[in-house]
């Protein structure tokens, strides 16, 4: 799970807004820093300048990281066309014979972008209490030393406002928001908690019986956790967590899913987030007495 505050520029960006752009491409000239920790799923924020604070760089929105191609300029028109940010192939090849300063590289590398949600103002860095570099030429990562900053850019951007100009019948920028708040919420939950202390044939087992719940539709790891599952649906969460045990940890081990319940309800409770969670079992043997708590827990709360 990794975050990126990537420099770009503001005009393409108010092209983007002002289309609606749903998938957008950034395509870049340089190959050395190449991302090395960033994967599909992960989000990508615009560092900009604002329309108000012409000096001053924030975050203007996101966007979720879809993957890397090496692109040719007619490949980049044709399969992606105005989602470059330009009304035409003229000045597209413009834009980025400027940047080359001169002749137009053979390939690109281009980022695919899906799922934009633009904020009505900026979040600045120090609001989040991190600290960018003025002179930063291209991207950083904003979430190595503290993964809670992502969530706390989320949570402020909250505050300001969702840009609804941006919203469509086919994606709404508030529902891909408020599931993004979710998704980094329970990751942080996850961390803080660490990993269950399994022995290793029972990892194994939690491992093989997650991997069989990610086949269903619509299930997540919890980012941060290799064991834990979600799926957002509209009016509530779903998790399942797995439950394996010997005969001799049976008891520490049921102790300890109802633990991961009560952190994980707490952390969305302490955030101001109203979700309802409806917890499930994964379990490799049926276990009527750990099922009978679990129902229970999911009818209280």
């Amino acid at each position: 799970m990794s975050s990126i505050a990537y420099v770009t520029d503001e005009k393409m960006l108010e092209y983007h807004r002002l289309c609606c752009s749903r998938t957008i491409l950034f395509w870049r000239l340089s190959t050395k820093n190449k991302f090395t920790d960033f994967h599909s799923g992960d989000l990508l924020f615009f560092f900009a300048r604002g329309a108000v604070n012409k000096r001053k760089k924030g975050f203007i929105g996101y966007g979720h990281y879809v993957a890397t191609r090496r692109l040719s300029l007619n490949q980049m028109w044709n399969l992606y066309g105005t989602k470059t940010g330009y009304d035409s192939r003229e000045l597209l090849a413009e834009a980025i014979g400027h940047a080359a300063k001169g002749e137009i590289p053979r390939t690109m590398q281009c980022l695919i972008l899906k799922d934009i949600v633009f904020f009505v103002a900026p979040v600045y860095p120090k609001d989040v209490g991190i600290e960018i570099p003025a002179h930063l030429e291209s991207y950083c990562y904003i979430d190595k030393d503290d993964p809670r900053v992502t969530a706390r850019i989320l949570r402020r951007a909250s505050r300001l406002g969702i840009d609804l100009w941006t919203k469509d019948e086919d994606s709404v920028p508030e529902t891909i928001f408020h599931q993004d708040e979710i998704r980094h919420f329970m990751a942080n939950a996850s961390v803080e908690m660490g990993k269950a202390e399994l022995s290793q044939k029972e990892r194994a087992a939690a491992h093989r019986l997650t991997k069989e719940k990610l086949k269903e539709e619509g299930w997540e790891r919890v980012r941060g956790s290799d064991t834990d599952c979600l799926k957002l649906e509209k009016d509530h969460i779903e998790m399942a967590l797995p439950f394996v045990c010997g005969v001799n940890d049976r008891t520490v081990r049921l102790q300890e899913v109802l633990g991961r319940m009560t952190l994980y309800s707490l952390k969305l409770s302490l955030e101001n987030l109203k979700d309802r969670i409806v917890f499930s079992l994964l379990e490799e043997t049926e276990d009527p007495e750990a099922e009978a708590l679990v129902k229970e827990w999911n009818e209280r709360f």
